[in-house]
């Protein structure tokens, strides 16, 4: 009978598997589709540019990201710079693969609490398409901090539950170090070692409260060899003063904050929202805007699954339900301290803060609507040994063996159900994708791959080794609020583009805003003051040191300097701009001036700066040269 009842079961087990396998195929080949189509955006190409060049050491992976500290991104984009910059696709793959480990990872963790059963398929399906992933997996920048982030919370999460169900201290330790892990690509993931707790006393523990209690508290090794490693990053990152923008928040701002983040991003995210968004018109990344109909949609739809999991495990189904709570409210905490003085509640609604999100979503909607039990849970993590059973802990349930249909007893009211629950996925997952193709509407329209493409062409129809102006990047593809300002010659350099820069022996071209070239003049901003009666503004003979007052104090800002000279034989100086400060700063291609011909000039692209002055200095007792103007300014092209 034993036997007979196991060959019936490999059919179920069999269809179970490959349901798996086709989960996991069709969401990569949805996050490829979607990932594939786009390019490299605004903080992208700035933080290539930060790596390119860079030793990797300590002090590159631990430079602050917008005040954050994340070496994992600071690593991602050195591996990048260091193997091909602009090559878009390896980007593609590598995003795509870690996502996939995710969604495995995560379906591994379920089926450790739930065992193998259909639930934990459609579960694991509407994470896999939640707008709140493969929105923001269809970004670089995002893709970055967030992927391996959510890998390593999921990696916590399992270990956790290993742990709390087995009492061995390694999984303890490994909970800590994959929590380490993940907050070295997103502070955020800190979040999840408050969820721990409520894990454990709500589904990894038995009996009246005051027992779970005493339980957690004789488990302190194993909470301790958790906390330390995230611990010593919170005091790594506050013992060196990151987080500087941090600012305080009033009590009515933060509830509204959250409200916001409630009502118009997370519930409707668990529903495959937020199927409209909006845009600032110069921003490719578009911020949840779910209409007025469907946040009142979601909300019913959110009492439904309540009302739903409290019919299904009871009163316990609330402690489900309260870790995505409890995540929201301080996730959003978390970032509106950082950012709402400076966008508001727009915060609230912005993709990037809320992609972790989507996994305590899935938990939480797992933890309320399936049913287990710790001892089950512990059968299943010692690999399927018994284990010991007693009042409040009773001996694991046999868990459902396949998907719909492998039962062949089941009542024609079950199918019913499983039918319905099915449609309900299948209309969640259509959701999903509905809001996804509008989020990707906008973001194809990114203007950075256009005005890259633009660029290389009109650099190959101008010929070999043609001569701009190393002026920065459009703004419309990084604007300087993003970053660092970054100019032609970093980004030209990853390309094969044969091109000079600010050469004197022909007319600088001036690039413009789209990609295209220009001739283009340089417009003085300051003069160096000609000494009275003299011809040249620095006659340098010898050994010494010059300095030239400009006419007038300059703006910060960055510009070229143009030096007119003549002497009698090639030679090479030290060339400085003093700031207000009194700071000497060098140019950008560094201080050692060449002088190569009896007359001729030099154009040098200046740092940013507020200058006053320049400043020479000779070693060269050979020295003679006269510098005949000094002028500071930036080209424009004449109008048309």
């Amino acid at each position: 009978m034993s036997s007979h009842r196991g060959l019936e079961r490999l059919p179920a087990v069999t269809g179970y598997r490959l349901g798996l396998v086709c989960l996991l195929a069709g969401q990569a080949a949805w996050c490829w589709w979607l990932s594939a189509r786009g390019w490299f955006y605004q903080d992208d190409l700035s933080a290539l540019d930060e790596a390119d060049g860079r030793r990797l050491g300590w002090r590159f992976l631990t430079m602050p990201v917008n005040d954050h500290l994340v070496p994992g991104y600071r690593l991602a984009f050195w591996l990048q710079s260091a193997v091909d910059p602009l090559n878009y696709q390896n980007t593609v793959v590598v995003r795509v693969l870690l996502q996939t480990v995710a969604v495995g990872l995560l379906y591994r963790l379920l089926v450790l609490l739930f065992g193998r059963r259909p639930g934990v398929l459609a579960v694991l399906a509407l994470y896999a398409v939640n707008p709140l992933i493969v929105a923001n997996l269809t970004w670089l920048t995002t893709a970055a901090c967030l992927v391996p982030a959510e890998i390593a919370a999921i990696l916590a999460l399992d270990c956790h539950v290993r742990y709390a169900v087995t009492g061995r201290l390694r999984w303890a330790a490994g909970a800590g170090a994959a929590l380490l892990a993940g907050m070295c690509f997103w502070e955020k993931t800190a979040i999840i070692g408050v969820v721990l707790p409520v894990l454990s006393l709500g589904y990894l523990s038995s009996g009246p409260i005051r027992g779970r209690l005493a339980e957690q508290v004789r488990h302190w090794r194993g909470w301790l060899l958790t906390a330390v490693p995230p611990l010593l990053f919170v005091g790594y990152f506050f013992g060196r003063h990151y987080g500087g923008s941090a600012r305080g928040i009033g009590a009515g701002d933060l509830l509204e904050v959250n409200r916001t983040a409630w009502l118009r991003l997370v519930a409707p995210a668990l529903f495959g929202g937020p199927w409209s968004w909006f845009d600032a018109g110069n921003a490719y990344v578009s911020w949840s805007s779910p209409s007025t109909t469907a946040v009142v949609i979601s909300q019913f739809g959110f009492l439904l699954l309540v009302v739903l999991g409290w019919r299904r495990t009871g009163a316990r189904s609330l402690v489900g339900w309260s870790i995505p709570a409890l995540s929201v409210v301080l996730g959003t905490t978390l970032v509106s301290i950082g950012r709402f003085f400076a966008f508001g509640d727009l915060v609230a609604v912005t993709m990037r803060y809320s992609y972790d999100f989507a996994l305590v979503l899935a938990l939480g909607a797992a933890l309320a609507l399936l049913p287990t039990t710790p001892a089950a849970i512990a059968n299943r993590a010692l690999g399927g040994h018994p284990v010991e059973t007693g009042p409040g802990n009773p001996a694991p349930a046999e868990t459902a063996p396949g998907p719909a249909g492998a039962d062949r007893g089941r009542s024609a009211s079950g199918r019913y159900r499983l039918a319905l629950a099915a449609a309900a996925c299948l209309a969640l997952l259509v959701s999903s994708a509905v809001s996804t193709l509008r989020f990707e509407h906008r973001w194809l329209q990114n203007p950075t791959k256009p005005y890259l493409d633009r660029l290389a062409a009109n650099l190959a129809a101008a010929g070999p080794a043609v001569n701009l102006y190393d002026t920065p990047v459009s703004t419309r593809v990084v604007p300087y609020f993003f970053g660092p300002t970054m100019h032609l010659s970093r980004l030209l350099s990853w390309t094969d583009a044969r091109v000079r820069f600010d050469q004197t022996d022909s007319a600088p071209l001036l690039v413009d805003l789209e990609g295209n070239l220009q001739a283009a003049n340089l417009l003085p901003a300051a003069y160096g003051v000609l000494p009275p009666g003299q011809t040249c503004e620095v006659l340098a003979h010898g050994v010494g040191t010059w300095r030239v007052p400009l006419t007038k104090r300059l703006p910060y800002g960055e510009g070229f300097l143009r030096l007119e000279y003549f002497q009698q034989r090639a030679s090479t100086m030290t060339v400085q701009v003093e700031d207000a400060s009194g700071r000497l700063m060098n140019p950008t291609t560094g201080s050692r001036v060449s002088f190569p011909v009896t007359l001729g000039a030099q154009l040098l692209r200046l740092p940013p700066s507020e200058a006053v002055a320049v400043v020479f200095r000779s070693e060269s007792a050979a020295m003679n040269i006269c510098i005949g103007a000094i002028v500071i300014g930036a080209p424009f092209a004449p109008a048309r």
